[in-house]
């Protein structure tokens, strides 16, 4: 069986690296399509080293549509934008700053009131997506898959804005070849635009992202598979491999081994109250540092600084500050995408009392390691956390709230001395949105994979 898969960055292969493996494992024959463009901030190690794992593994560079590529990116923006609106009250940041994918004159247009009330319109947003249907498949991406001839071609994230993977699911599809779209994150499905083609399969986690999906872009339910999460099997299996004991950990981080710590896991950003995005959390990380420093409850326990992969930038004002309970680690921020990474990460939040942080993935990957979890909620953090895909936290109850950084100690106290009183929430947040199938999402993945690519044309039902 030939499987495609197609990105529009090479910087989400990580996130399937564990399921390309197994496939390969297997005797499948895996192609990859990728957008190849750098990114500064994320590194492709994951794809370097798989490549040199399976030499006979083919990566090409992605394609982009050369007729009709403005007329096409424009009409697919409105579109997405127009997805927008219709969820305005849940997504009032993304309605103010959708401008990062239009022209001025454009932004002007769309965003005014006439526009918004315009665009909001069903008879309108109908126009626009017939017109958009009709655009014709790109001939320079249809002959790449044809040449690749797939059983099946899985497209990831498909709804980001400007999401160039579009362009392969129609090519796919006229060729006749059944598309599987594949999550990347949990945030995906509500903060991103929609789609612009119907895929014939579905897969995410767990059965709230399934209603989320079926909801908001209006893929039907029976045509949605449930697998958990298959880029954080890692933490729920054979940990015990990857742990180090506390003294090679602390040395490894420079740590102090006779003071605990708590994980601050940084985020991509911070929303203000007038919807601008704040990249600094120096103010937020020093505060709790100071709280803790001067409480006689946790005076010794330090603090250890795991910035957002993507958002390091305000690290230079933290070493400036030279706290001595500060300790930054690792260096700067970085992907657990291979496995030193993913050993380094797995220790910082296994050796820790508790994780703090206001709105990231890393509570998730918290959670799996069984590890409490704190969210601080202060007046310049509280904006993040409205954004949409916030509440499957929230909803869940695993999370404790601080509403400031003397909240915050007060948690590390009860905690360090004993009280984890949202255990059994987190572990059931993680039986619910991270493993609701019994058994390993990667398994669960490359099983539902194999029987969509062997189906026999026509077939293609749930």
């Amino acid at each position: 069986m030939k499987v495609l898969f197609v990105s529009s960055s090479y910087s989400n292969y990580y996130t399937i690296d564990d399921i390309v493996r197994r496939l390969c494992g297997r005797g499948q024959d895996v192609h990859l399509i990728l957008g190849m463009e750098e990114k500064t901030t994320i590194s492709d190690d994951a794809l370097q080293n798989v490549r040199q794992d399976i030499p006979d593994l083919i990566v090409e560079p992605l394609k982009k549509r050369k007729s009709l590529a403005k007329y096409t990116k424009t009409i697919r923006e409105i579109l997405n934008y127009a997805h927008v609106l219709n969820n305005e009250e849940s997504r009032t940041w993304d309605v103010a700053k959708w401008f990062r994918f239009f022209p001025p004159f454009l932004w002007c247009i769309v965003s005014s009131s006439m526009g918004k009330k315009v665009l909001k319109t069903s008879g309108i947003q109908k126009t626009l997506r017939s017109f958009e249907q009709r655009i014709p498949v790109d001939s320079e991406i249809r002959a790449q898959i044809q040449q690749i001839r797939p059983d099946l071609v899985i497209v990831m994230p498909l709804i980001n804005p400007d999401s160039r993977e579009n362009e392969y699911l129609r090519a796919a599809q006229e060729l006749g070849i059944p598309v599987l779209y594949s999550m990347v994150s949990w945030d995906n499905i509500s903060t991103k635009g929609t789609f612009h083609g119907q895929p014939d399969y579905s897969v995410v986690w767990n059965e709230p992202l399934a209603l989320e999906l079926s909801g908001m872009h209006d893929i039907p339910l029976e045509r949605i598979f449930i697998t958990g999460a298959p880029r954080f099997d890692h933490l729920l299996d054979q940990v015990d491999g990857r742990i180090l004991s506390r003294a090679e950990f602390f040395r490894m981080a420079g740590l102090d081994e006779k003071k605990d710590y708590i994980l601050y896991v940084g985020s991509t950003f911070l929303v203000t109250n007038d919807h601008k995005k704040n990249a600094d959390e120096s103010v937020l990380v020093l505060e709790v540092a100071d709280a803790l420093a001067k409480d006689p409850r946790t005076k010794d326990v330090n603090l250890v600084l795991r910035p957002h992969p993507t958002n390091s930038t305000f690290l230079q004002k933290i070493r400036a500050q030279a706290k001595q309970n500060i300790i930054v680690f690792p260096h700067s921020g970085e992907i657990p995408d291979t496995e030193e990474k993913r050993s380094r990460f797995h220790n910082s939040l296994f050796h820790s009392i508790a994780v703090a942080g206001v709105n990231t993935t890393a509570f998730l990957e918290a959670s799996a390691l069984d590890k409490p979890c704190i969210i601080i909620q202060t007046q310049n953090s509280v904006e993040t956390q409205l954004l949409p895909h916030f509440h499957h936290l929230a909803d869940a109850g695993f999370l404790e709230t601080a509403l400031s950084a003397d909240e915050l100690v007060d948690a590390i106290s009860r905690i360090k001395s004993g009280v984890d009183a949202r255990c059994e929430q987190r572990r059931k947040f993680v039986r619910n949105f991270l493993r609701p199938c019994n058994m390993p999402a990667v398994d669960a993945y490359v099983k539902l994979v194999e029987d969509l690519g062997s189906r026999p044309k026509g077939s293609w039902t749930k």
